[in-house]
């Protein structure tokens, strides 16, 4: 058979088999004898001469003779593999681990907690100067300029030393490392923010109004809540002897701000105003007294409800409300609002579990009402099998106590905006029909959708084991329409929202001292008469962001653990930004939903140089290399060959 000649090397390839082969001639040359070693000097100087003269046939029959001998001629010992190795992998180690630690690097979002705007499975490339240049492998800046964090911008940044977070991993599956979460900076240092409609409004440390989170477009769908629970989170003291709880002490932005004090007779609630504990005293006039004075002044927390639905038996079977009066519904909005101290008393279970009841009111829901809630629904990404529906999880884990929806088929699925799809193999998603079963406007099927579409645990579904077990659903009044789920539930003018206020108002005038009500009801915008910021009310109530920390809240507030859990984020915790979405092929793909950072900064323009800066200086030595000869054949006066 024919055999095709063999292509030509290149004069590079030609030039790194001389290398080599000069190589194994300065470590094995003088175990040579001396005809092998007079014809290997001789072949050296002729393919270091064909190189210089970039004769590329002469090079190529050359190198090939010095390849075939330095094979049969040199062995490597399994040694010498090893430290080739060794060698490789420190070098490639040592890039890698600058390069992804001060320059960029690729991240997978592993969780929903950013939600739309970063979702699970997503690609994304990461800056790491934007704003400052990392020191590799440690939670610390070589330089940092804070004026480059920007507000309504995402930011990247480590766990390390941040409480109650377990953060502990390795860099590679080799170095010790913390870490790196994702969240939105919601807050700089000296920021004094107020929370009302699920919109942020504040005051930098100069009373200037912050204008980034109403005017901006980032935040247009998105919502904040300033709390996951009333409870914030709780940690409880108990008696080692009887094990019975004598205090519990409820924690939000990592600041013990409320607490019971069980004692043998009664139960007292304290709030911390800042400098003292003082007795929780709620009244229903917030904008009327100028003192913290019950744990819902704080932050707008008075301005927020965590919301359940419920059917008919369950509003008789787990609450105190009667129906008698109230009109006829299918499914009814059941609110826990205005957080106390005071009254109403809390709910306690085993294991010292504690709940802030807060006041309870009750509206019920029309079909039109119904629609709406599915028109606005959102829910974690949950996966169904065989009817049973879990969270879903990137590590494959999944949790139990699967709920049932035994219409749907299997497959993977989220909501957002009132939109249900299917998401498939890498992520990607589908938008569903409208004839799938999964928008179907039954009454239990959009109630189990709500009451457990973010935890999807039927934990979550109402019963009698913990009643007072509210999911991370919220409803909040934003000029005066009410808001479920980010979208209006009713608006101003809607009848039974109006017959619900009036309602409201009845029950907080009929309520005693003993037995008090707080109704609830729109406060409106922490703004003045005249529709200028309260500068003052939002300084007195509103949560203040400390010196070189950043308060970090996640776009999907439903299922972020964040700055409302563990407090704000050291500046030396920054550590980046990201820059594109890289997958799942989509609307989403490109620049993330933020405000833009800017291109040119002076951290980037240095780690930038640098980089340029060794590439020349290869470069130029690399260019050096190719003119340069690499084998000089000297012949003493005995006729003797050495390569210098």
């Amino acid at each position: 058979m024919f055999r095709q000649p063999d292509r030509l090397y290149s004069l590079t390839k030609a030039r790194h088999t001389m290398r080599a082969s000069y190589k194994w001639y300065k470590m094995r040359s003088k175990a040579l004898p001396a005809d092998q070693l007079e014809f290997m000097e001789t072949h050296l100087k002729l393919l270091d001469d064909a190189l210089l003269q970039k004769n590329r046939e002469t090079a190529n029959k050359e190198a090939r003779l010095l390849e075939a001998f330095c094979k049969s001629h040199f062995k490597k010992t399994p040694g010498d593999y090893l430290i080739e190795i060794l060698i490789a992998i420190v070098i490639a180690l040592a890039v890698a681990t600058v390069v992804r630690q001060s320059w960029f690097e690729l991240y997978e979002i592993p969780s929903g907690s950013m939600r739309p705007t970063f979702k699970e499975q997503d690609h994304l490339t990461v800056s790491k100067t934007t704003f400052g240049i990392n020191v590799p492998l440690q939670t610390a800046h070589f330089m940092f300029d804070p004026k480059l964090v920007q507000r309504a911008s995402v930011f990247i940044w480590s766990g390390d030393g941040i409480p109650h977070l377990d953060s502990d991993s390795t860099f590679m599956k080799i170095f010790p490392y913390t870490k790196r979460y994702i969240k939105r900076c919601m807050g700089k240092p000296g920021d004094s923010l107020y929370f009302y409609g699920g919109k942020v409004y504040g005051i930098d440390q100069d009373g200037n109004e912050i204008k980034d989170f109403l005017e901006g477009t980032w935040l247009k769908k998105l919502e904040h809540i300033p709390f996951l629970k009333f409870e914030g989170r709780r940690s409880s003291v108990q008696n080692s002897h009887t094990k019975i709880i004598s205090e519990a002490v409820f924690n939000y932005f990592d600041l013990a701000k409320g607490r019971y004090v069980f004692n043998v007779n009664n139960i007292s609630g304290e709030i911390f105003n800042g400098k003292e504990w003082i007795k929780d005293q709620p009244t229903a006039q917030l904008k009327k007294h100028d003192t913290i004075q019950t744990l819902s002044d704080f932050w707008g927390m008075r301005n927020y409800a965590i919301a359940r639905v419920l059917n008919k038996k369950q509003v008789q079977l787990l609450t105190n409300f009667s129906l008698k009066n109230m009109e006829e519904a299918q499914l009814y909005l059941e609110l826990r609002h205005t957080p106390s101290l005071s009254y109403p008393l809390p709910s306690i279970y085993s294991n010292n579990l504690v709940f802030i009841k807060g006041y309870a009111t009750l509206i019920p829901l029309k079909e039109n009402h119904i629609k709406a809630l599915m028109n606005n629904m959102y829910t974690c990404r949950f996966s169904v099998e065989d009817g049973k529906a879990s969270q879903y999880s990137s590590e494959g884990r999944q949790r139990n106590s699967n709920p049932l929806f035994a219409s749907i088929p299997n497959g993977t699925y989220e909501f957002y905006y009132g939109k249900a799809y299917d998401v498939g193999f890498g992520a990607i998603t589908h938008l569903l029909t409208e004839d799938h079963p999964i928008y179907s406007l039954k009454p239990s099927h959009v109630q189990k959708l709500f009451n457990i579409g973010i935890e999807m645990s039927a934990f979550y579904e109402p019963n009698t084991r913990v009643p007072d077990l509210f999911p991370n659903r919220y409803a909040y009044f934003r000029d005066e329409d009410l808001y479920v789920m980010g979208g209006v539930l009713m608006e101003k003018d809607d009848p039974v929202l109006k017959g619900f206020l009036e309602s409201e108002l009845k029950k907080e005038k009929a309520a005693t001292e003993k037995e008090p009500y707080v109704a609830y009801k729109d406060y409106g915008p922490p703004v003045t008469k005249d529709g200028q910021l309260d500068r003052e009310f939002i300084k007195t109530f509103g949560y203040q962001v400390p010196e070189k920390h950043y308060l970090a809240l996640g776009d999907n507030h439903a299922m972020s653990s964040d700055s409302r859990e563990f407090g704000p984020i050291p500046e030396a915790n920054l550590q980046g930004t990201p820059s594109l979405i890289i997958w799942p092929p989509g609307d989403r793909l490109g620049f993330p939903n933020q405000k833009p950072y800017p291109i040119i900064t002076t951290p980037r323009l240095i780690v930038w140089s640098i980089v340029a800066v060794i590439l020349a200086i290869w470069y130029a030595f690399h260019r050096y290399r190719m003119t340069k000869p690499i084998f000089k054949k000297i012949k003493n006066e005995n006729g003797n060959g050495n390569g210098t």
